[in-house]
């Protein structure tokens, strides 16, 4: 074995090491409880060896007394400084603290009353096997299973402490001070306890810290989860339950303003329902921002011909930036065959944002989506949409902060909004693992864009994409609709077939429009704010326009048989039916482009609820977006039918005005005998002829749609 001059060398060495590896640990973790003081335990512990390896301790009992102090005070501070790390407060600690001193005070006697280096030797071993024990019990209860690696090698080092030094007790027979020195029991404990274990037990120290902190940060994410999840579902209650008495504050607002015959009082009134409008909105937007932060969906990748795709979304959004005056434009940087596999509802979502906000801030100008590939690969393109503007700009300093929810820019507070868009349009962006990158400059304009790595698709998909030889597509059309509902809908159908829109919510615009303009159709509503659609025909005819030989079709809800021969009589070449359908409206406007006779034909249930209409509408709307037409419609239409029995004496007109509204919705909503009713009462107020159907009748038939339109709701949850 070694030389005792040798291993002491050695093992101070190994423990001087323990204590810079120990120093370091605690720099590191000083705000973990029990780490500063464990780093006086190998301090203690050299200096033990130091007194009994540089003084004869056979010549000096004093120093002898101190350095068995320090080895037993180290054990007692390496327990403490476990105990308070892993927050153990139990009575193992009180048990080895008593040893400890009852040990010191036989070691004490063994020193100076009745000299025995093997009691000594036996006392100071059974100490070791004592802490060694005391740590086991406490490690296997409180660490093993939070700090399982930790755990194993202090664990193994205790081991080997409780095997070496109580095989020593056991088996060590009578010694004198120098045979001890040269002894193998002497030798190898002290290469166990002096090099081995404080190098495990720095070892031990460190990998403690590193799993608390591990386990700290799993909490906090864990936290940080259950937060954004208790947030998503406060604010998708508190915006739940705001929609009921803000649909009482409109309707009442509605009525005052309608019932007032004072004219200051009516701007009033319209800020009120203006105010409820916007909350109405911003309910709207914090609702899908929750569901965002709640929503942990895997993308739903499917193979799209991108540049069809675009054009289509971009036939969209065309109205939108007409009915301003912008020019909105697509410029499109890849092949025209180009597929790729993509969640293609998500970045739809994430376009129409970002172009809507653009059309939204530009007053005059240009609106361009740009779409170009940075990066090409054997299966992955990356591509980058932007969308730039020529609108007033951003401040430098806003930009940073414009993805975070409720922050607006200095433009953004002047035009309104929610300042929840850009929030989640970041967080769409994160799900498909790309970010929002914004630049702009003050008076210039702004691009918001983003890039994307995109499979490549099946580009013989492309061959097979279904053309025109069944219907016609790619027509210039004008959409004369006030509707807001039933706007958006045909606009989407409309786009899916290529037809390029532009937009009229009133007779006279649609007139300027018709003088401006040629189209290949135009689809005309018969019931408008300020004339009706028979009305528009006649005009026509009296005025110099583009249009004298488009095709007209009708677009309305009112088809009695004296209604479809007025229709026929005024040039009308084909009638789309509401509620609208897919099929029935490409149908007519493919029609509408040749000499075929029309089908006038229309096939309405007559029931109370119609369920293939939400089906129908959730290829247009969100299902958020689905949800809040059909509350906002539940909860309102009691009111407005009360309001029309109040009106239908007092102010005819404006009673028209909303059963058109109602029954329009009505009808497209599924409500289809309720929406019949009212259209049949509105019929015989325009004719200015005696109701055979009372508005109480009407009411009492909206209780039972009511009914049939919650028990259908209900079966849908169950499933």
């Amino acid at each position: 074995m070694l030389d005792a001059k040798t291993l002491f060398i050695t093992s101070a060495t190994a423990i001087f090491v323990m204590a810079m590896l120990n120093c370091i640990t605690w720099r590191a973790n000083r705000n973990f409880v029990g780490i500063g003081l464990y780093v006086f335990y190998p301090v203690f512990l050299l200096t033990g060896a130091c007194l009994f390896a540089t003084i004869p301790t056979e010549q000096n009992m004093a120093i002898n007394a101190l350095g068995y102090a320090c080895l037993i005070i180290a054990s007692v501070i390496h327990v403490l400084a476990l105990n308070r790390f892993l927050d153990h407060k139990g009575l193992i600690t009180t048990v080895f603290i008593t040893i400890s001193v009852l040990i010191f005070m036989c070691m004490t006697y063994f020193l100076f009353v009745d000299s025995n280096l093997r009691m000594r030797i036996m006392l100071i071993d059974i100490h070791r096997v004592v802490e060694a024990f005391c740590l086991i019990l406490i490690i296997g209860y409180y660490a093993r299973n939070k700090y399982p690696s930790a755990s194993l090698v202090y664990l193994i080092a205790l081991v080997l402490t409780l095997v070496m030094f109580g095989g020593r007790v056991i088996l060590m027979g009578q010694v004198e001070n120098a045979q001890y020195l040269q002894s193998d029991w002497f030798s190898v404990a002290l290469l166990v306890k002096g090099v081995v274990t404080p190098m495990l037990f720095a070892a031990g120290l460190a990998l403690f810290c590193n799993e608390r902190r591990e386990l700290n940060l799993n909490q906090l994410t864990a936290k940080t989860q259950k937060d954004l999840e208790i947030r998503g579902l406060f604010l998708s209650t508190v915006s739940h339950e705001i929609r009921t008495p803000l649909n009482g504050i409109l309707g009442s607002a509605q009525l005052i303003m309608n019932q007032t015959t004072t004219p200051k009082n009516k701007p009033y009134c319209e800020a009120i329902i203006n105010s409820a409008e916007s909350l109405t909105l911003l309910i709207d937007k914090v609702l899908e921002y929750a569901s965002l932060d709640q929503s942990d969906e895997a993308l739903y990748e499917e193979d799209v011909e991108l540049h069809t795709w675009l054009n289509n979304l971009c036939l969209l959004l065309s109205p939108l930036a007409e009915q301003k005056g912008v020019k909105f434009e697509l410029k499109y940087h890849l092949s025209k065959q180009a597929c790729y596999y993509c969640d293609h509802q998500k970045i739809r979502q994430i376009l129409i944002n970002l172009v809507g906000n653009a059309i939204k801030f530009t007053d005059k100008g240009t609106v361009t989506l740009q779409v170009e590939q940075i990066r090409e690969g054997q299966e992955a393109h990356t591509l980058r949409f932007s969308v730039i503007d020529s609108g007033p700009g951003i401040e430098e300093d806003e930009i940073q902060f414009l993805t975070e929810p409720y922050v607006q820019s200095s433009a953004g507070k002047i035009k309104g909004g929610s300042g929840l868009g850009l929030a989640i349009t970041s967080r769409l962006l994160e799900h498909l693992d790309s970010q929002l990158n914004i630049t702009s400059e003050l008076g210039k304009g702004s691009t918001f864009g983003f890039d994307i790595r995109l499979t490549v698709g099946e580009l013989s998909l492309v061959e097979k994409r279904p053309q025109s030889s069944e219907y016609r597509t790619g027509l210039d059309v004008l959409l004369v609709e006030d509707l807001e509902l039933n706007q958006k809908i045909a606009i989407e159908f409309m786009a899916e077939d290529e037809h390029r829109v532009k937009l009229a919510v009133d007779g006279q615009s649609a007139i300027e429009l018709l003088q401006q303009y040629h189209f290949d159709v135009v689809l005309l509503d018969m019931n408008l704010p300020d004339f009706n659609g028979q009305e528009v025909m006649k005009r026509l005819k009296s005025i110099d326009h583009r249009n004298h030989r488009t095709p007209f079709l009708a677009f309305t809800a009112s088809l009695s048989p004296d209604e479809v021969k007025e229709y026929l009589a005024l040039g009308i070449k084909d009638i789309v039916a509401k509620p609208i359908k897919q099929e029935k409206l490409r149908q007519a406007l493919s029609d509408s482009q040749s000499t075929q006779a029309a089908n006038l034909s229309v096939a309405l249930k007559d029931v109370l609820y119609d369920e293939t209409a939400i089906e129908l509408m959730t290829h247009t709307f969100e299902e958020q977006e689905l949800s809040s037409i059909y509350n906002e419609f539940v909860l309102s239409a009691r009111n407005k039918l009360l309001r029309c029995q109040q009106l239908i004496s007092q102010d005819p007109e404006q009673c028209i005005k909303i059963l058109h509204r109602q029954a329009s919705t009505a009808l497209q909503l599924g409500f289809n005998r309720y929406g019949m009713a009212l259209k049949k009462v509105e019929r015989r107020l325009l004719e200015d002829k005696p109701i055979d159907v009372q508005l109480s009748d009407c009411l009492d038939l909206w209780q039972q749609s009511l009914e049939q339109y919650l028990s259908y709701m209900r079966q849908q949850a169950l499933r």
